[in-house]
């Protein structure tokens, strides 16, 4: 096998993860709440972990009924020369199966939060304080 060849595949293999995530949003299943994710550009903003259990798709969460802990990471971009990388939980324990929820970054100076919204706009919940480190 080549130099090239060798190096090929895990280029392949990058690009096909990359193109699942990509990919469309699954439909979201009516026994459980969906947590859709915003953020302020250019930031990003992932779903990591529910209850502790990593996910396999960062862009939304799906939720049973009841209290449970949602984590968060965010990918700080505002500054050209060094990203960092956040992480923050939320706790509520009000969710509803066949819910909307919106999950909404927002950044004051190098301050980040992200609130929980229900489908008519109202606050729920709030995350704790985002942890930084350069990434």
């Amino acid at each position: 096998m080549s130099h090239l060849s060798r190096l090929s595949i895990p280029a392949l293999s990058l690009v096909a993860l990359l193109a699942g995530c990509a990919g469309p949003m699954p439909k979201p299943d009516p026994s459980e709440a969906w947590v859709s994710l915003g953020e302020e550009t250019p930031n990003v903003l992932m779903a990591e972990k529910l209850d502790g259990m990593n996910l396999s798709d960062g862009r939304f969460f799906e939720v049973p009924a009841g209290a449970h802990d949602l984590e968060v990471q965010l990918y700080d971009n505002s500054d050209s020369n060094a990203q960092e990388v956040c992480d923050a939980t939320l706790r509520y324990d009000g969710f509803v199966p066949g819910a909307r929820y919106h999950l909404q970054e927002t950044s004051l100076g190098r301050e980040f939060q992200a609130r929980l919204y229900d489908a008519k706009g109202k606050q729920v919940a709030e995350t704790d304080n985002f942890r930084c480190i350069p990434g």
